[in-house]
């Protein structure tokens, strides 16, 4: 079983950091690919971010913290 690991993406050329505001999926959920996972907060938006593949997920951070820096390990699916 792979395990897959989720990092915060880059979703504009000048972001360096976002803060998830909120898990949409729960900890130890089958999630399909495509489902909304999470949603993070940048200063220009508020993003939902999809799964990229079907598995077991499991968040590794807190929603609601401070920023974090792109590339951060976020969350974990396995496959």
């Amino acid at each position: 079983m792979p395990k897959m690991t989720l990092k915060l993406p880059k979703l504009a050329v000048s972001m360096r950091e976002g803060a998830i505001t909120r898990w949409l999926a729960a900890p130890g959920a089958a999630v399909a690919q495509g489902q909304p996972l999470y949603e993070i907060e940048t200063e220009k938006s508020a993003t939902e971010i999809e799964s990229p593949f079907a598995g077991v997920f499991t968040p590794l951070v807190e929603a609601g913290g401070d920023p974090l820096p792109v590339g951060t390990p976020v969350a974990e699916i396995v496959t």
